[in-house]
């Protein structure tokens, strides 16, 4: 029992000399600490952060939202660009039949205007019509929609049954506000051959 009060008594403040218990943290005569503090609660590595898990949450949240609507507009942009080019096909069917070529030419895009000379362009419309007859119908079997600095180009083909016989057709179509205008038409079918 005497060894264990010479412990208590053992330990002196180094700035002032005073005794002191072992168990106090601050000197009673000078304030100044006898030892450095411990720590309450152990500490058990960092802690997660409620804030990055917040931050990574509203992170996918929107970027979700965001694709989510670029997906929205590309199908509504070839919704759109569909219903216009079968409004136009009809269109161009109608003047083909009516053998109406210079309008079909007129009112093209430039570039259908001076992709060949018009002569050549309505000796071509002609002979299309002459050899396949009238429209019966068209059923649409791809569209692409490809928005660039130049605008917006809609190329769309289609299966086509005509007086005497079937036809794939392909027409890219240029948007200028709310009407599309011919940039370029391409047309195939075995009737070209047999006929």
């Amino acid at each position: 029992m005497e060894s264990g009060a010479q412990e208590t008594a053992a330990t002196t403040c180094a700035q002032c000399g005073a005794a002191a218990d072992s168990g106090r943290i601050f000197c009673a005569n000078c304030g100044i600490p006898l030892r450095a503090p411990t720590a309450l609660i152990a500490p058990t590595g960092p802690a997660p952060t409620k804030r990055k898990w917040i931050s990574v949450k509203w992170t996918l949240v929107a970027t979700v939202l965001l694709l989510g609507y670029f997906a929205w507009q590309c199908g509504s942009g070839i919704s759109a660009g569909a219903r216009l080019s079968d409004d136009a096909v009809r269109h161009f069917h109608a003047l083909l039949d009516s053998e109406k070529y210079g309008q079909i030419v007129d009112e093209s895009d430039e570039a259908f205007q001076n992709s060949g000379s018009r002569d050549e362009t309505l000796k071509f419309l002609s002979g299309v019509h002459s050899k396949l007859g009238a429209s019966r119908g068209f059923t649409r079997t791809n569209i692409v929609v490809n928005a660039t600095t130049r605008g917006t180009f809609i190329r769309v083909s289609y299966k086509s049954t005509f007086d005497q016989g079937d036809a794939a057709e392909t027409f890219t179509w240029t948007k200028t506000g709310d009407r599309l205008k011919l940039f370029n038409y391409q047309v195939n079918s075995n009737v070209f051959v047999t006929r």
